[in-house]
């Protein structure tokens, strides 16, 4: 940068001072500042413990050092660590650790656990990448009952990987701090601290832990309990429950049995064809229940409520300042109680008039030959009934 013109004022001039800490400091003063930030440079590369072992050191070294941390590390390098290791009686979990990568495990019918770990590693230059994926590891620790596998990376690059694994399909797989994984055909599967998609298919047991920031989608298993934030969720063919803790995400859950409960938040959560119990809790979002065959119960706030039901269910549906809609194929068997309290009750497709005052509605009225009770409360929002296309 030019000097300014000498004629310019000092309070002007861009380079005379700088300011630090509310002083100002002159040319002089940062021209000092300079030359010991340089000096010091070259004391430590004088006097710091050499990498190859020789004390041997060049201006040259010095520069081309400085331009690779510039740099960074351009180089890329791919390295496969492949091993077999013994999965006796005894064993029954295997756990992954720290993968930084995504995993793919399938249960088979054998007594070994058999993996190839593809390591990507950057690195000074590519020959340089290629070393530091060989010194990515995976470090077994046998805790008699369950088997860690925990990988172990070098410091000076960055490494991505992408684990392979066949293990006897009687395992518990346990898979803490990937970037997603595919599991099938094992005895459960337990999540914890993962990001990225997840699929998981033909589970014999249970599926437990947490997750985030991806699609989750299981397909087949003995029962569900999940902590979710920020994923698209899909259950389908949960033969003996769900608990799900939702935060600012998407689930469905259909073709499932057991006693199925949701809290929510922030979340839309769809429920098709459950066989079970329903209970759904939660604030903001909204909610979708399509033809539920047990008991069901929503206790929600500023949350928008759909029921479908194509039979006589008890039902009790609170909400407020959304609305509540209950929609009804061919005439269920049923008592409906609806109140709203701040708003209005609509029922033209049943012919129904709820009677109203200032700051409350209510409807009551029995369809088919009753039987089950459906309450219905909403406050500042409607209640909408009407017959479903």
């Amino acid at each position: 940068m030019a000097w300014c013109s000498a004629r310019t004022p000092r309070s002007v001039c861009p380079c005379f001072y700088y300011k630090i800490g509310g002083k100002s400091m002159g040319k002089r003063e940062l021209l000092i500042i300079v030359a010991f930030v340089a000096v010091g440079a070259i004391a430590y590369q004088l006097t710091a413990p050499p990498a190859t072992g020789t004390t041997s050191w060049s201006l040259g070294d010095f520069f081309k050092t400085a331009r690779r941390e510039m740099r960074g590390n351009p180089g890329r390098g791919t390295f496969v660590h492949k091993a077999t290791i013994d999965a006796p009686p005894a064993l029954r979990e295997v756990r992954l650790i720290l993968l930084q990568g995504t995993v793919q495990i399938v249960g088979e019918a054998r007594d070994t656990i058999e993996y190839e770990f593809t390591v990507n590693s950057t690195g000074p230059d590519d020959a340089g990448a290629v070393e530091l994926a060989k010194q990515t590891v995976i470090e077994p620790d046998n805790l008699g009952d369950a088997l860690i596998l925990r990988a172990r990376y070098p410091e000076p690059a960055s490494q991505t990987a992408v684990m392979v694994m066949r293990v006897p399909a009687r395992m518990v797989v346990r898979v803490e701090s990937s970037r997603g994984f595919t599991i099938a055909n094992v005895a459960a599967v337990q999540a914890e601290g993962n990001r990225g998609d997840v699929t998981l298919t033909g589970i014999a047991g249970a599926i437990t832990g947490a997750h985030q920031d991806g699609d989750f989608k299981v397909t087949g298993a003995t029962s569900v309990k999940l902590r979710l934030l920020r994923s698209q969720n899909t259950f389908t063919k949960i033969s003996d429950g769900v608990v799900l803790d939702v935060r600012d995400g998407d689930t469905t859950v259909s073709d499932s049995a057991g006693a199925l409960e949701v809290d929510e938040t922030r979340d839309e959560v769809t429920i098709t064809g459950h066989r079970g119990t329903i209970t759904v809790r939660g604030t903001d979002g909204r909610v979708t229940i399509q033809q539920p065959t047990a008991e069901t119960r929503v206790d929600t706030r500023r949350a928008e409520v759909e029921l479908q039901m194509d039979r006589g269910v008890t039902a009790t549906i609170l909400t407020t300042d959304e609305p509540l809609r209950l929609l009804m194929t061919g005439t269920p068997s049923l008592v409906l109680d609806a109140s709203a309290t701040d708003a209005a009750i609509q029922a033209a497709d049943f012919n129904l008039t709820p009677v109203s005052t200032e700051s409350h509605a209510r409807l009551t009225h029995t369809f088919g030959s009753g039987g089950a009770r459906v309450t219905l409360r909403n406050t500042r929002g409607d209640i909408i009934l009407r017959k479903s296309q």
